[in-house]
């Protein structure tokens, strides 16, 4: 005879799946290592998160970059949320172009770090990995 799971057990196991998938989704996103980036680069908090999901994933699509810094309510305001995003680049290209760190822009597609930046990154904020 099995036992039956109660309601409380069952939330408690839905509250650890929804923890891990969310420390999952911040490992992928780089939000882990966004406030080392915000110090050691000077960048907002939305610069931050561009800039570790650029050095997690290598490249990001322009909707990527949004979603990882706007709700959808913000994103329904913003007249034009791709011109958000260059905005936000190019304020990041400014302040980590001293540090010989840059990425490339991919004609209607989003952006791209190399990954001889992407290193350099996580060396400068300790992570070298």
């Amino acid at each position: 005879m099995t036992r039956q799971i109660t309601a409380r057990e069952r939330i408690e196991m839905l509250e650890e799946e929804n923890r891990q998938l969310k420390d999952r989704i911040a490992e992928l996103t780089g939000r882990h290592d966004a406030k080392a980036a915000r110090k050691a680069f000077g960048l907002t908090e939305a610069e931050a998160s561009i800039v570790m999901m650029l050095v997690t994933r290598g490249e990001a699509e322009y909707g990527q970059l949004q979603a990882s810094i706007y709700t959808d309510r913000h994103l329904v305001e913003l007249l034009d949320p791709d011109w958000a995003i260059r905005s936000h680049m190019k304020r990041i290209r400014r302040k980590m172009r001293p540090h010989g760190i840059d990425f490339e822009t991919v004609y209607s597609m989003g952006y791209r770090m190399s990954d001889a930046c992407r290193a350099a990154v996580r060396t400068i904020i300790g992570r070298g990995r």
